[in-house]
């Protein structure tokens, strides 16, 4: 408090960088411990290796995983926020309440404008026993838009859906490490292989294509 204090008498901006505990943990170092306790936080946001759980709530942030386990404002059970006027304690999973501004939205997504997220208290889940991942390739971007919009027609129940475009693809195989594995390097041109000359499939296929507002099934 006497830092915000400080800051508030000398007109100094704050940048919070603690030591890695409490609100200040990295995300996947808090995932990391709990992944070793059989536990989970399910929060996964793109920036999971270097944004912290206080971040998280500053930035009203929003996970791969967000369809099993829900936005970092439906995991907070509990926050604490140092402002230049004092201290807001939020209890933040309770009962809707019609009358007066909700304190609780106003910290999260408020950016450390207002103030310096020192503690929060999340919900943890058990970590699944099994993992499954798939992908598939659409001939073109319409063809992967109506296919999230069946997805969600049906209600199936996916822990994370991306759909990526041809430029957005191309980067994320750019910077791919190569392991050195030469049964690796093999596999992956047999891939390569096989979708562009037995399925035909074009990359640049997905290029400029125009997705309006509405699609037919």
């Amino acid at each position: 408090m006497q830092i915000i204090e400080g800051a508030k008498k000398f007109d100094v901006a704050i940048i919070p960088i603690g030591g890695g505990t409490s609100a200040g943990i990295v995300g996947q170092n808090l995932e990391r411990l709990l992944n070793e306790k059989g536990f989970t936080c399910g929060h996964e946001p793109d920036s999971v290796e270097f944004s912290t759980l206080g971040g998280w709530v500053a930035t009203r942030a929003s996970g791969m995983k967000k369809n099993k386990y829900g936005n970092i404002e439906d995991l907070l059970v509990h926050v604490t926020l140092i402002t230049p006027q004092g201290y807001i304690r939020r209890q933040c999973q309770v009962p809707r309440m019609s009358s007066g501004p909700d304190l609780h939205q106003v910290v999260l997504g408020s950016e450390g404008i207002l103030g310096v997220v020192t503690e929060a208290t999340i919900k943890i889940f058990p970590k699944p026993e099994v993992k499954k991942y798939g992908s598939l390739i659409f001939p073109t971007f319409r063809h992967g838009v109506n296919f999230f919009r069946e997805v969600a027609r049906q209600h199936c129940e996916c822990a994370s859906l991306r759909l990526v475009d041809n430029e957005q693809f191309s980067m994320g195989q750019a910077m791919k490490i190569d392991d050195g594995s030469l049964f690796q390097g093999l596999r992956r041109k047999m891939e390569k292989l096989y979708v562009t000359s037995w399925k035909n499939f074009k990359v640049s296929n997905l290029k400029n294509e125009e997705v309006p507002l509405s699609l037919d099934p």
